[in-house]
């Protein structure tokens, strides 16, 4: 495996096992955690982007009033999902994190078909129906819609959406996103401390009390390391590797931490799996074809 295909596959790798360390601070309110990542993000982001010589890259983007306003927004559904997800690991439901990451790939085509006015091939239509049948087991077996694994799913997409419009390097937009949202994040960290936080309380300390700055760090290797990859990685093998993520989240869910799929569940995720194929077969068949036009064009 190349460097830049072991980087990207390193970075579904560390995403895939994030519930393990955010599983160490389940006991800390789920706000606390999320606005703690956001603030120590930024942290790590104002070390990263001066060292990658990319801070006059930044200004510029924070003087663009429009590019501003795509980085706020970005910021403040990628805070979303950073919280939902930390929520779902914190409240025993990883099952409906790794949903999430499976459905989100075919929810990103969708938000590209309706905001960007993209074609669908008749595979990805077919990929949308059979998640869309996922999705609705649940509600329609056990009358429960899987608001969060949606959710997460979507909000990611949109945040993906919102990404392409502003066209603004990873590292950078990382950075700006952070420092828009801190803020109130904060502010938030502040008043839960002086209306008895998990650290003033106690609920948080000794070495448990390094977890909180860490979560930056933890947040950053693994967009750093997918940023560094992508670049001399195909979109087919990334298109893979991608679902390394989910379904190391999935183990983890019911190795580690005794997660049961219910029957409206186990049919969930058997539709996603299957919608999961169609959607890759479907894009290497089409990527075939575009190679042998071109070939026969040549």
């Amino acid at each position: 495996m190349k460097k830049g295909s072991a980087a990207v596959f390193l970075s579904y790798v560390l995403w895939g096992v994030f519930p393990i360390y955010w599983k160490l601070l389940a006991d800390v309110d789920s706000v606390y955690v999320l606005c703690c990542r956001i603030v120590f993000s930024l942290v790590v982001s104002l070390i990263v982007v001066p060292l990658s010589g990319k801070w006059g890259e930044a200004m510029r983007v924070l003087r663009d009033r429009r590019l501003r306003r795509y980085m706020l927004a970005a910021g403040l559904f990628i805070s979303f999902n950073w919280g939902a997800f930390i929520y779902c690991v914190a409240s025993n439901r990883v099952l409906d994190a790794s949903l999430a990451y499976y459905i989100n790939p075919i929810l990103a085509i969708l938000v590209g078909f309706i905001v960007f006015r993209e074609k669908l091939t008749a595979a990805q239509w077919a990929a949308v129906a059979l998640a869309a049948a996922g999705v609705a087991a649940p509600m329609v077996m056990e009358g429960e819609f899987p608001l969060l694994a949606v959710l997460i799913g979507l909000s990611f997409a949109i945040y993906g959406a919102i990404k392409k419009k502003a066209d603004v390097p990873g590292d950078v937009s990382t950075f700006i996103e952070t420092l828009l949202v801190s803020p109130i994040a904060l502010a938030i960290i502040v008043v839960m401390e002086l209306r008895g936080g998990p650290i003033s309380t106690g609920v948080i300390g000794g070495w448990r009390l390094i977890l909180l700055p860490l979560a930056g760090l933890v947040t950053y290797l693994p967009l750093f390391l997918y940023s560094a990859g992508i670049r001399t990685t195909s979109m087919s093998l990334s298109g893979i590797l991608m679902y390394i993520n989910p379904t190391l989240q999935l183990l983890c869910g019911i190795l580690l931490y005794d997660e049961t799929m219910s029957p409206a569940m186990t049919v969930a995720f058997v539709c996603v799996w299957l919608a999961t194929i169609v959607f890759v077969a479907g894009g290497e068949i089409a990527r075939r074809r575009a190679a042998t036009r071109c070939s026969n064009n040549g």
